[in-house]
């Protein structure tokens, strides 16, 4: 079995035979934007694309910007799954691809462009990465080793993620094709959907999530759900996130770290490790300009936006990102760890700490925290921080604009402060007089 799909479980041989059948009626045209919020679906286009011989470009969001610069940009493309632009041509993915069971593996080409990934562009523009089939198929064996160990036996998967992003495609899409998983076609979001449709999978059973997912779905009241193993990526998790998620639904938590570049490359166990486990498929080295990750599948070497200290050639401590490193009044600081210490506050839900601009001597805050007021979020943080890195002003918000993979991309967040400051502003200086 490869998939629980909307009609029932998929065996690998209905999957090929449908794979197979669907790439001779794709469109004629080089690129394909898969779009399917179906991850059945999505897996199902991306196989019979790779079989038409035409790369899926993954965007970063579904936005209609961020879509037509891909159309702009790639030109000989169309959308598969949902529809993408008016003037995109668009193939519905409920296409009837029934025919007589064809079990045969198609053979693919090692160098092979099969997708190319964009990053999430949370920290800026979002840059492409090509990924041939040699690096697909090393790279997932890779994960196979890091992220499964010893297992034995089937594992059913389901993601909150979705399939473009890189660790949603690495673990939902690619995992069930190299392995022994079957992933389901579902991507909740609510945590009450999110167990019942756990609680619909065989065991054992695989969650693989952000923190912002997870956080959210350990303060709900979903029952009793037994989760065998819950993957965390896309942002830190605190040891205590992952302690409280072991015992309360008797998992074993595994934080992944990677990024679009180069997959998934290190792993933890977060409850009871602090250092990070290298894969034994990459190579991490420190040098004047920084940490490079490098692997013999990979095109070339990847440099890290990362501050990490290696401490020997298996096990390395991530320290934070570049642009989380803040100097103010003379003194560093990482945004990573402010930002825990925010959303550690009492009455938290969720908030962000960041540098309205580039010349900004000051930091500023969102949060969203129902029932306090900023004076006593920035009292809470005087009790740890030092002054110069007390953020002001603190803005109290109704939701943070976080993207399906939990991120928050600077844009946005810059975007949402100032239109509240605006607010505030309107609202404190009240209507402005008629003119007489």
């Amino acid at each position: 079995m490869i998939a629980h799909g909307p009609a029932g479980d998929v065996r690998v041989d209905q999957f090929l035979t449908q794979a197979k059948a669907l790439s001779r009626k794709l469109p004629d045209h080089k690129y394909v934007i898969n779009l399917a919020a179906d991850r059945y679906a999505f897996l199902l286009g991306f196989c019979a694309a790779v079989i038409a011989g035409q790369c899926t470009l993954m965007p970063p969001n579904r936005q209609r910007q961020t879509l037509q610069t891909l159309a702009d940009e790639y030109g000989d493309c169309y959308s598969f799954g949902d529809a993408g632009l008016d003037n995109m041509e668009c193939f519905d993915s409920n296409f009837p691809v029934e025919g007589t069971i064809d079990p045969g593996v198609p053979g693919i080409p090692d160098d092979q462009l099969c997708a190319i990934a964009f990053t999430s562009g949370s920290t800026g523009k979002s840059t492409p990465n090509r990924k041939y089939w040699r690096t697909i198929r090393v790279s997932t064996q890779s994960n196979i080793d890091l992220l499964l160990e010893d297992r034995t036996g089937p594992m059913h998967l389901l993601a909150t993620v979705p399939p473009q992003h890189m660790w949603g495609f690495e673990t939902s899409v690619l995992l069930p094709l190299f392995c022994d998983v079957a992933v389901s076609y579902l991507t909740p979001f609510f945590p009450q959907d999110i167990a019942d449709a756990l609680a619909s999978l065989d065991q054992p059973r695989a969650l693989v999530s952000s923190p912002v997912h997870l956080d959210a779905l350990l303060n709900a009241n979903v029952g009793d759900v037994r989760i065998d193993c819950i993957y965390s990526a896309t942002a830190p998790m605190t040891a205590e996130l992952a302690q409280k998620l072991e015992d309360r639904f008797a998992a074993a938590v595994i934080e992944i770290f990677g990024c679009s570049e180069a997959g998934t490359f290190a792993a933890r166990h977060t409850a009871s490790e602090s250092l990070w486990r290298l894969s034994k498929s990459f190579a991490l080295t420190i040098g004047e300009n920084g940490a490079l990750i490098s692997a013999a599948h990979l095109p070339e070497d990847v440099a890290l936006q990362d501050v990490v200290e290696l401490v020997d050639k298996d096990h390395f401590r991530w320290l934070g990102r570049h642009q989380d490193m803040v100097n103010i009044a003379g003194k560093r600081a990482s945004l990573a760890d402010l930002n825990h210490r925010l959303n550690a506050i009492p009455g938290v839900i969720d908030g962000v700490i960041f540098t309205p601009d580039d010349t900004s001597k000051r930091l500023a805050a969102l949060v969203v925290a129902p029932g306090l007021e900023p004076s006593d979020i920035l009292d809470e943080l005087k009790r740890g921080l030092e002054p110069a890195f007390l953020p002001r002003p603190v803005y109290v918000v109704p939701m943070l604009p976080r993207q399906e993979t939990g991120k928050l991309a600077r844009k946005m967040v810059v975007e949402l402060f100032e239109e509240t400051r605006r607010s505030r502003k309107a609202e404190y200086e009240g209507p402005a007089d008629d003119a007489t």
